[in-house]
């Protein structure tokens, strides 16, 4: 009998999170699924983590280090569920997740459903940090279960879809886009990403502002191989890689403006602290589009 869910972890070298995330899933109750972990070439002890669990839902597969959408893609090949769950191996669900994802696609045929993943208080109340939750949460609060999310809404670390809807991701060159451009086909197919607002995970990465930053420039560099995927003008304003955005961006976000804030950091206890943060994301991903221009 199939699972009602395939639930795909690709991993590298993160057996701690890992376990945490295995043992949550492994909890759900009331729906029945598998639970692929793909292990993407780790040097860590991530084999014997998973070696220690017996479990027959469990199923593991290695690959040599290819990066992160062909470790996706290799559990979705292995998937035969009704529905498939692609979820991050540091986003820790809570009791009733699994419940959750399937009620909503009882609701809504043909949907996509986000999780609602927050940042939990145990990762600590530095400035940044305290900007992170802030920013990863405002995308969802206050929206009810099943609210709409737009184009944007594919921007994930947990999601799950009807298998039959599912399809590969493509591999880019660095960090970013690889959620958003799968999304973005499945946009024009008709399906539309909805909030799960009963799947609550905890996203227990631990974020810093240069770790941010350094993602932030790959994405601008990543954005052009998204638009040349996808050479439209929603594309290219949406990247901001059409030279109008990129005139503006420039000129709003200039690297050397940023340089000064990053030499002295004593603005970061202060009231504006979170408009500086949001201003050094956006120069840092300015720097990226620049970069990878010629790429």
């Amino acid at each position: 009998m199939e699972p009602t869910f395939s639930v795909v972890i690709p991993t590298f070298n993160r057996a701690q999170l890992l376990a945490r995330t295995v043992q949550a899933f492994l909890a759900q109750e009331g729906v029945s699924f598998e639970l692929i972990v793909v292990d993407d070439g780790s040097s860590d002890p991530t084999p014997e983590v998973l070696a220690g669990f017996r479990d027959p839902r469990l199923r593991v597969l290695r690959q040599p280090n290819a990066g992160l959408a062909a470790a996706r893609n290799a559990g979705l090949a292995q998937a035969q569920g009704r529905y498939v769950l692609f979820n991050d191996d540091d986003v820790v669900p809570e009791a009733g997740f699994l419940r959750a994802h399937l009620g909503l696609h009882q609701r809504y045929k043909g949907a996509a459903g986000v999780s609602r993943t927050y940042v939990p208080e145990a990762l600590g109340h530095t400035p940044f940090t305290r900007f992170w939750r802030a920013r990863a949460e405002a995308g969802v609060r206050g929206k009810a279960d099943g609210a709409p999310l737009g184009w944007g809404g594919f921007w994930f670390t947990s999601l799950s879809l009807p298998l039959k809807l599912a399809e590969a991701f493509a591999p880019f060159r660095g960090y970013g886009w690889e959620e958003h451009e799968l999304g973005w086909r499945l946009w024009r197919k008709g399906v539309r990403p909805r909030l799960v607002a009963g799947a609550r995970a905890a996203h227990e990465d631990r974020v810093d502002l240069d770790t941010m930053l350094a993602k932030a420039r790959s994405m601008g560099r990543v954005a052009w191989e998204f638009y040349r995927l996808h050479p439209s003008v929603q594309v290219a304003f949406w990247t901001g890689v059409h030279p109008l955005s990129r005139a503006y961006k420039r000129w709003a976000y200039p690297w050397a403006r940023a340089e000064s804030f990053l030499k002295q950091r004593d603005w970061e206890q202060g009231a504006g602290a979170f408009a500086i943060y949001r201003f050094l994301l956006e120069a840092a991903y300015t720097q990226g589009l620049l970069e990878g221009q010629g790429g």
